[in-house]
């Protein structure tokens, strides 16, 4: 509902108080919208500026810390390097080392921040601590890894360190003498409290320092009162490997806990310091005041918001100039419209200007001298429409009568027609008839004259296979001679067996008594020759028999063969007859086609016609009624032609000689 309410005050608000209120928001939006990105990338590139910063000291730290190892180092192998000192530590002259390198040492320490300058016997046993020449003898194998591995692997070791005199940049240098390992020097180097102080006084950074061992914090050293910037867990992430920077606001000593006094703003840098085997042991956290970052911040921020309101004053002044200027022409062409809407075309409406109410009153003149020609044209042609109408009314009534009889005389034609395709659809129907018998006739010819195609093919069959057995039957009459030839043989063999079988009775007769048992040999085989002979006879009648039937089976063979090449030559006949009346069913089919098609294109040209004639008396009727409704609209014109011009004369026109 309140924005209800607001939309409807807005549409009755006049148009340059809409102008004003619309440039306004948007000057404002636009505005405050380049303000915020600006004031947004401000920060970021501080931000990014503040980072970049701390990060850089941070590397610094690091830097700082890898060139103390090397200066340690480069003093301890200057040292380690002396015959003298060689000598006298391989000796364990311990009172003869102080007295040639106490002077140097102290020197070192009160110039050069030299915190330990010491000798060990292997693995870490101290032989000499010329910063503390009472303290000698204890084992330092325990914690001080940097001295055994020097001793062990003989080479230099050094970096970050916990020793007995608290955390150092330590660089130990193993001793040799006549090629022999005798021990290590160390020289130990400042970092602590006074390390964090001299980078803050050059950097202007704040640095504290803080061991950690299994999440236990221990303070070292800080520049800071107070201590740690930083809450405990944002130093054990730094202790993880990720660097940490983030921004804070703290009481000056307080830690931002207690007191009254003005918050100081601070961008906070922690990260990771190695010892000398690149371990982290501890975190090392930089603070620096923000201070003039947030006041140049500050300075942009009210800097843009005067420009801002100076743009949207500007603006608003502006927008109410234009806004005026806009509403007073308007205003005048309101007043051009306003006398075209009461019927007065003969006021002419004012242009001014060459922009779009410029184009806008032209345009809306140019349609107040149409419209006033148009009203000029109207009347006289109302008037003409007027007289014209009279004429209309008469030509239409004759047209009327003349319609009507051309009506009844199409309506006898069409009766006419009628009955022609009445006739023209029956004879369709029996030309159709008489084309599905002669396709039918067609078929049936087509199917016989297929069936004696087939009827010739099984006769030539039959024809070969009977020649087939004539050969075979002639080949039987040939082997059955042949046998009876072999049976011939056989039975003179027989004959000449009984004739020896009889001598050799005779033989054995005249033998008497020896020859008896040659006798019944010769008995036995006469015997035999007469079996033999009795079925050589048989077989030779069955054989007659056989060849007797063969020769009545030729005959009757021939006799078939007769009768199938006759059979054959009228089976030719009858197809080449059958041929003949499928092409005469061929050629009936196509005719009686033919006259189909004839008759049913006559009896669609017949109901096309019909459908025509129907359409004129339709169209003749309509017409009638056209003319009837043309002679109603003719005296409609005529009363509406004098309203129009009634109408016209309320238009104030300016008289043409046309008129």
């Amino acid at each position: 509902m309140p924005c209800e309410g607001r939309g409807v005050m807005y549409q009755k608000m006049r148009l340059w108080a809409k102008i004003m209120v619309s440039m306004g928001v948007a000057i404002t939006l636009v505005t405050f919208t380049l303000t915020l990105t600006g004031l947004q990338t401000l920060d970021a590139v501080i931000l990014e500026t503040e980072h970049s910063a701390l990060e850089s000291n941070a590397l610094d730290i690091l830097q700082t810390i890898a060139l103390e190892k090397e200066r340690g180092e480069s003093l301890a192998r200057l040292v380690a390097a002396l015959p003298d000192v060689q000598e006298r530590f391989a000796r364990g002259d311990r009172d003869g080392l102080q007295a040639m390198l106490g002077e140097a040492y102290r020197t070192l320490s009160a110039s050069y921040g030299v915190e330990q300058f010491q000798f060990h016997s292997p693995p870490a046993t101290t032989f000499l601590r010329l910063h503390k020449p009472e303290s000698y003898g204890d084992d330092l194998s325990g914690f001080r890894h940097t001295v055994v591995a020097a001793n062990q692997t003989l080479r230099p070791a050094g970096g970050l360190e916990q020793g007995v005199s608290g955390l150092g940049i330590r660089a130990v240098v193993p001793v040799m003498f006549q090629g022999r390992h005798v021990g290590s020097v160390e020289f130990g180097l400042s970092f602590g409290k006074a390390f964090l102080e001299t980078f803050k006084s050059q950097r202007n950074v704040d640095a504290g320092l803080y061991l950690i061992d299994q999440e236990k914090i221990t303070p070292v050293a800080a520049t800071a009162e107070g201590g740690s910037f930083s809450p405990p867990s944002v130093l054990l992430a730094a202790f993880g490997g990720e660097p940490q920077f983030y921004r804070t606001s703290l009481q000056a000593g307080q830690k931002g806990t207690q007191g009254t006094e003005k918050e100081t703003p601070r961008a906070v840098y922690v990260f990771a310091v190695p010892d000398y085997a690149g371990r982290p042991f501890g975190v090392i956290e930089l603070a620096v005041d923000r201070s003039p970052f947030v006041r140049t911040f500050e300075a942009a921020r009210n800097t843009a918001i005067l420009i801002g309101l100076g743009t949207l004053g500007v603006g608003l002044l502006l927008s109410l100039v234009t806004a005026r200027g806009l509403t007073r022409r308007i205003t005048m062409l309101i007043s051009g419209v306003h006398h075209v809407a009461k019927g007065d075309l003969s006021v002419s409406i004012p242009q001014r200007g060459q922009d779009e109410l410029g184009d806008l009153a032209q345009a809306t003149d140019q349609m107040r001298g149409q419209l006033h020609d148009l009203a000029l044209k109207v009347r006289s042609h109302a008037r003409a429409v007027n007289g014209a109408v009279g004429d209309i009314t008469g030509a239409v009534e004759g047209q009327a009568a003349t319609s009507s009889q051309m009506s009844a005389s199409v309506a006898e034609i069409t009766s006419t027609m009628e009955e022609l395709s009445a006739s023209s659809t029956q004879i369709a129907e029996h030309s159709k008839a008489v084309v599905d018998i002669a396709t039918t006739t067609y078929e049936n010819a087509k199917k016989g004259s297929e069936a004696m195609a087939l009827v010739m093919a099984k006769m030539n069959d039959i024809a070969g296979d009977n020649q087939n057995s004539l050969h075979e039957i002639l080949e039987l009459g040939t082997k059955s001679k042949e046998i009876s030839k072999v049976m011939e043989i056989i039975t003179a063999v027989a004959d000449q067996t009984k004739l020896i079988a009889f001598n050799a009775a005779l033989e054995a007769a005249s033998a008497g008594d020896a020859g008896r048992r040659f006798g019944v040999v010769a008995a036995e085989i006469r015997r035999l020759a007469d079996s033999v002979t009795e079925s050589t006879q048989e077989i030779e009648s069955k054989i007659n028999h056989i060849q007797d039937s063969i020769s009545r089976l030729v005959i009757t063979s021939e006799k078939g063969a007769t009768g199938i090449v006759a059979g054959r030559e009228a089976t030719l006949v009858t197809a080449g007859r059958l041929e003949d009346l499928v092409d005469a069913a061929r050629q009936t089919t196509s005719a009686a086609q033919q006259i189909s098609l004839s008759t049913q294109q006559q009896r669609t040209a017949s109901t096309q016609v019909v459908i025509a004639l129907r359409e004129i008396v339709s169209a003749s009727s309509h017409t009638a009624q056209s003319l009837t409704r043309v002679s109603e609209v003719s005296h409609d014109m005529a009363r509406l032609s004098g309203e129009l011009g009634t109408l016209v004369e309320r238009f104030q026109l300016r008289e043409t000689s046309g008129d």
